[in-house]
């Protein structure tokens, strides 16, 4: 959708028969305790269950140590340091801050894979830490003190996950191909009105959910990009069917494959016209389900 002021929409819904909403929503960098999101999401009204798992230490300290550093040495010459995992069991995480001195054409002059080591205690979540430079043992320093805030507060990305799961419980279609703008069927209101409430709460979170009025215009508009959408996942399938993507992304079409293939009962009701192309493609996606899981059992 090029321009969201030419849709048919109310600012309330009250007396108005509507077919769903458009939603969209932005999250700024923030931090939050597991306490504080839980709160934030009951006063939203959101059900527990969509609470993020609580906070690893491993995950916590790696994410504390993924920074990269650069210093100019002298005319052409640069020191990369960088953290490299060392070591993880069941009893200690070692990360080692790395570093290596290359010229302007990246040949490495010289090279230290301890310039630095980081060692997590699982047990007592204490970081013991030794340098062999000041500027390692200061990079060390901060990695330190990062964990201490991210063994204790979640960061954004998990929060957008957070939002992203509750989306997806409400059979939402893509509106605009660069993403961002999502229809939702208007039997989803009440949790969408309080996915919304819950980012309004949160530091820098904006979002919005406008009705759409039931006309034929708008039932035309959801069919179209119902339609893409169902085009988009077949043609997804398609390339986690050829076996050559990593795992990891197949088992992502798939679960959203899945999804996509369920909430299409969501719409039946929405829809009016290429009723006979979109039930041709969800039957293909099933196929295409079953191709794929298939090929996961016995790769």
């Amino acid at each position: 959708m090029k321009n969201l002021k030419n849709v048919a929409a109310v600012q309330s819904s009250v007396g108005v028969s509507i077919i769903g909403h458009l939603v969209w929503y932005s999250l700024s960098e923030m931090l939050i305790t597991r306490e504080e999101l839980r709160q934030k999401m009951a006063n939203a009204g959101l059900d527990e269950k969509w609470m993020p798992h609580e906070i690893r230490l491993p995950d916590a300290f790696r994410r504390a140590t993924n920074d990269k550093y650069r210093r100019r040495v002298s005319e052409g010459i640069v020191e990369n340091y960088l953290f490299r995992e060392v070591v993880s069991d069941d009893r200690v995480v070692q990360r080692n801050i790395v570093c290596e001195m290359v010229d302007q054409k990246g040949r490495r002059l010289a090279y230290d894979p301890a310039a630095a080591t980081l060692v997590l205690d699982r047990t007592s979540a204490s970081v013991a830490v030794s340098a062999a430079s000041p500027l390692a043992a200061e990079l060390a320093r901060e990695a330190v003190a990062k964990f201490d805030i991210y063994r204790r507060n979640y960061g954004s990305q998990t929060i957008r996950s957070v939002l992203a799961n509750v989306l997806k419980s409400m059979a939402p279609t893509p509106v605009r191909p660069s993403g961002g703008v999502y229809f939702v069927p208007a039997q989803f209101a009440d949790r969408l009105e309080a996915l919304i409430r819950f980012v309004h709460s949160l530091d820098g979170g904006e979002g919005e959910m406008v009705p759409l009025i039931d006309t034929s215009d708008m039932r035309n508009l959801v069919s179209r990009k119902l339609l893409d959408h169902l085009r988009d996942t077949l043609r997804a399938c398609e390339e986690g069917e050829n076996n050559q993507l990593p795992r990891g992304q197949v088992k992502e079409i798939l679960e959203n494959a899945k999804r996509v293939a369920q909430d299409y009962n969501q719409y039946k009701s929405i829809v009016t016209s290429d009723l006979e192309e979109m039930e041709k493609l969800v039957t293909e996606i099933r196929k295409k389900i079953l191709v794929m899981l298939t090929n996961m059992a016995v790769s």
